[in-house]
């Protein structure tokens, strides 16, 4: 950690030196900025990063900060190295978009109630359901209007009256983009490429709103399925406030189920007046890609709404699994604190006034013009001074001299280490092939839900 937060600080810090110099007419072709001097020959004029160092600063006892709820959640497959992502979050900026919709195609003087194409989220960033009217924006005519009643995970708007026939009706709301809850496979073709197969978690699938007791068959929207996984029940309505009631179906005794059409077939009489339900997860589908990438990149592609980061570890045949959930959960506990940094750049010429213009173009550069946006992105200059001025032979037969002025920065910075907390996954095995045909790999894949490991 502290040698990649002293390699950032370092490389941003000699960019902003040498970006002090660019729009300068006597040194923009002239001053070299770099870091620790070259071997081929020494620097007429320019900027040395000579010494670094730094000390840590104590936030509270354990540096613990609090824990990070996500969508996300980056697992190991037992036997694979597991080092090739280094991990992996929300790609925030892609968790909902904004969609404009036109509804006038429903308008009907006797129905208030509207349907959308998506599902409607809460806001930017937000996956869960909208229930306020304050956060769609509804239009009538042109005219800003408040719906009477929103329900964003049915797709219905409720409007305060019937629109007339010829009402132009539009309404904004956030969607999600997210990917769909599942198992997501990243399977390593090389140390710079993967692909990507998925097993989709499908939740609350209704089969029936209100079964009548003569149902014989019913279809899964998602199949193919993965054997075993499903869970098919009843739910009795609340009554007066009552808990909902699941009444779960046996499978081969109340039901047969085949996992490629995904057709149910009953084996007994459904109960009438029930709702049916199904969760289950798809089958793991053919593989995409492939995706390449870089080290210390980032991949937005592969997976809409996550981002996976790679550092130098990626290898042939690693497997690793993305989970993502319906819902945010605790994925992390996060510690951090600050570092105080301590830089100590060598100013060099052989003209004395030049060396001083260049440490005053430095100077005010950095605390004077940059000190404000390095803030905005974490990094505290706490002080920017010049500290002394050396002369030093630079051939002695001549008696020619080079001038060194030292100007030392104090930098804090923030550092955070997420640590995951330990889930696994109730498992099942699934048989998968690599790129080439003679890797064959057993991996193991989740059915349904998480069991902690204590």
């Amino acid at each position: 950690m502290y040698q990649n937060m002293m390699f950032g600080i370092k490389r941003r810090i000699l960019n902003e030196v040498g970006d002090a110099f660019l729009n300068h007419p006597q040194f923009s072709s002239k001053v070299e900025v770099t870091n620790k001097f070259p071997f081929e020959e020494r620097i007429q004029m320019g900027v040395v990063l000579r010494n670094t160092s730094a000390s840590q600063v104590r936030m509270s006892a354990d540096n613990y900060l609090a824990d990070i709820y996500s969508h996300v959640r980056l697992i190991r497959v037992r036997n694979s190295p597991g080092t090739s992502i280094e991990w992996v979050k929300e790609d925030e900026p892609d968790i909902t978009h904004y969609y404009t919709e036109n509804l006038s195609g429903q308008v009907d003087p006797t129905q208030r109630l509207l349907t959308t194409t998506y599902q409607i989220m809460s806001g930017p960033g937000n996956t869960d359901f909208c229930t306020n009217v304050g956060q769609i924006y509804l239009k009538i005519n042109g005219t800003d209007t408040y719906a009477h009643s929103v329900d964003g995970e049915n797709k219905q708007i409720m409007l305060s009256r019937a629109p007339s026939v010829g009402d132009f009706v539009t309404i904004g709301y956030y969607r999600k983009v997210l990917a769909d809850p599942g198992v997501y496979q990243i399977s390593f073709l090389s140390d710079d490429s993967f692909n990507v197969s998925v097993m989709y978690e499908v939740s609350k699938e209704v089969l029936f709103n209100k079964t009548t007791g003569l149902e014989t068959t019913v279809t899964l929207q998602r199949a193919p399925i993965s054997e075993n996984s499903e869970r098919i029940y009843l739910t009795y309505p609340p009554i007066n406030g009552s808990p909902v009631i699941d009444i779960p179906l046996v499978r081969n005794t109340d039901y047969t189920i085949d996992p490629i059409t995904g057709v149910v077939t009953f084996l007994t009489t459904v109960t009438a007046n029930y709702s049916m339900k199904a969760d289950y997860y798809t089958a793991l589908s053919d593989q995409v890609g492939p995706y390449t990438f870089k080290p210390y990149q980032e991949v937005h592609t592969a997976i809409p709404g996550v981002v996976i980061c790679m550092a130098r570890r990626a290898v042939l045949g690693d497997l690793q699994i993305v989970n993502v959930s319906s819902t945010r959960e605790p994925q992390a506990r996060i510690f951090g604190g600050h570092w105080n940094m301590a830089l100590s750049l060598g100013i060099i010429s052989k003209d004395s006034i030049q060396m001083e213009e260049m440490v005053d173009q430095v100077v005010n550069w950095l605390w004077g013009v940059r000190k404000n946006r390095l803030e905005f992105e974490g990094i505290t200059l706490n002080r920017v001074e010049p500290t002394g001025e050396t002369e030093e032979s630079f051939i002695e037969t001549t008696g020619d001299l080079y001038f060194e002025s030292t100007v030392d920065i104090d930098v804090m910075s923030e550092w955070q280490k997420f640590v995951p907390y330990p889930y696994a996954l109730r498992l099942f095995e699934v048989e998968t092939f690599a790129m080439e045909p003679d890797l064959r790999t057993v991996i193991r894949v989740p059915t349904v839900g998480y069991e902690k490991v204590s």
